[in-house]
């Protein structure tokens, strides 16, 4: 009893934990839970059983028969509540990922050759501890370099240096019904869904985060309707009075004037149904609403007052993933006049779409469509994702392909897929394909190719500078993985 109350405790953890092992998480979580859930029926009945014997040990004196078996009952019960109870409620679970990351393109006369093959590993920690009914508490202990906010790999490198571990997330979580949530602290962005599109997978950020959900009722294409929103901050410049040999001044701020911080704000419904036993869909309609942009690009161009020692440290360099236009080259103010992006995103869930081996195989279709509104070119997004299969247990395979389009002015670079968009995470086309092979329930490895083209060339005439133009050759990167959870 004891291993397998363990062994729910760590279902539990493993299907709440936010893992970017591949796409198809939704799925495997679904599995999970239902694991779970078989495990805690075995509790419960454990619980009536002893209910019952403790009842009629009250009811029939000098009983035996009944005495002996009610005896082992409690023994079952309080070895499985001491398992969790003698850590103090915490709960924990966590992963380890090794990455052989290769990138390569040959040179021309508009962006220079490419040509680095590395090694990386990426170590997490997830805890938990419910703190009521109501409250639960997060806390996420990651590896990754400091001045980069979209990855938490660490490279082999450092001749031998130690590796940093520090806090990825941190959240409280307040839960008064099934209906309402709200979280608070560090964590992934509201619509974060591991699709490699708006967000990057291992992006996180400080702020808050609300949602509400209401029944439609059964028998409609959607019987689920959920409103999320989170609110961000990214910056506190904390300047009243800006001085005229401030940093923030290449970034279209005035001197004499004060400093707004930067926020990102993100509204939007998610609609969830079945069309019937075999096919679920969900469809997600949102708007990220950028206030002070500039100060994105600026912290990859140079250290921010403020912000560049948020750590307690003064990093080696700038922040990484820039791309969007600038309108000076290698600058700090954006093209586009401001981000507001509006984003559709629509998925289709099969559970089995064929049969191989007595095995149901699932699938699901994926596309996505942006348009930032703040601006009139170069503005819009799509992406397109279909993936057979999924991996549960040694043997299963899963197939995936992925093509995308982003625009130089389509979204933020900086917040974006970095794997998918190599040296840049907009103005881009890539051809993404995936093929993961189970090793084991907790071991899998995986194959990704990116083959990827920029779209649109730099141009003086209308302030537009991209980092690498139209006119590159063409970008491969290849990641070959192992990612264990625990």
């Amino acid at each position: 009893m004891r291993s397998k109350f363990i062994l729910c405790a760590a279902l539990l953890l493993t299907a709440g934990s936010a893992l970017s092992a591949g796409e198809s998480q939704e799925s495997d979580i679904e599995w999970l839970k239902r694991a779970v859930a078989d495990q805690q029926r075995q509790i419960d009945q454990l619980k009536r059983e002893l209910a019952d014997q403790r009842q009629g040990s009250q009811n029939v004196v000098a009983l035996p028969a009944v005495a002996t078996p009610a005896v082992g009952l409690t023994e079952r019960v309080e070895r499985a509540e001491n398992a969790i109870g003698g850590l103090g409620g915490f709960r924990f679970s966590g992963d380890f990922l090794y990455l052989f990351d290769l990138q390569a393109r040959s040179g021309n006369a508009l962006a220079v050759p490419l040509q680095n093959a590395r090694s990386r590993y990426r170590v997490r920690l997830n805890v938990d501890k419910n703190l009521s009914r109501q409250m639960q508490f997060h806390l996420q202990l990651s590896t990754g370099p400091l001045n980069n906010q979209i990855t938490t790999t660490q490279d082999f490198t450092g001749l031998g240096l130690k590796g940093l571990f520090s806090i990825a997330e941190a959240w409280v979580a307040w839960q008064p019904d099934k209906h309402f949530a709200f979280r608070v602290g560090r964590m992934e962005e509201a619509f974060h869904d591991n699709s490699r599109f708006l967000l990057d997978d291992n992006l996180r950020l400080d702020g808050f985060e609300e949602s509400a959900r209401v029944s439609l009722g059964g028998g409609r294409l959607f019987n689920n309707l959920e409103f999320r929103a989170g609110e961000y901050i990214l910056t506190n410049p904390n300047i009243t009075i800006l001085s005229a040999g401030s940093p923030l001044v290449a970034a279209g701020y005035k001197p004499g004037t004060r400093v707004g911080a930067a926020n990102l704000f993100h509204p939007g419904v998610i609609l969830r149904g079945a069309l019937n036993d075999n096919w679920s869909h969900r469809a997600t309609l949102g708007m990220q609403i950028y206030r002070n942009a500039n100060q994105i690009q600026l912290s990859s161009v140079t250290a921010v007052p403020g912000e560049s020692d948020a750590a307690g440290v003064l990093l080696s360099s700038p922040f990484g993933g820039a791309g969007n236009a600038t309108t000076t080259p290698g600058g700090a103010r954006y093209t586009a006049a401001g981000f507001q992006v509006a984003h559709l995103g629509y998925r289709l869930d099969v559970n089995s779409l064929l049969r191989l081996h007595h095995k149901a195989v699932p699938a699901f279709f994926d596309v996505q469509v942006s348009r930032n509104v703040a601006t009139h070119k170069l503005r819009d997004a799509v992406m397109a994702t279909a993936s057979l299969g999924a991996i549960r247990k040694f043997g299963d395979v899963r197939g995936l392909y992925q093509f995308s389009i982003k625009d130089a002015n389509s979204m933020i670079s900086q917040f974006t897929d970095d794997d998918l968009g190599t040296a840049t995470g907009v103005n881009l086309a890539v051809h993404g394909m995936r093929l993961d092979l189970g090793l084991s329930r907790f071991l899998t490895w995986s194959n990704i190719l990116w083959i990827q083209d920029e779209k649109s060339p730099s141009n003086p005439l209308e302030r537009f500078y991209v980092p690498v133009p139209r006119g590159a050759n063409t970008t491969f990167r290849y990641f070959g993985q192992f990612a264990f959870v625990f």
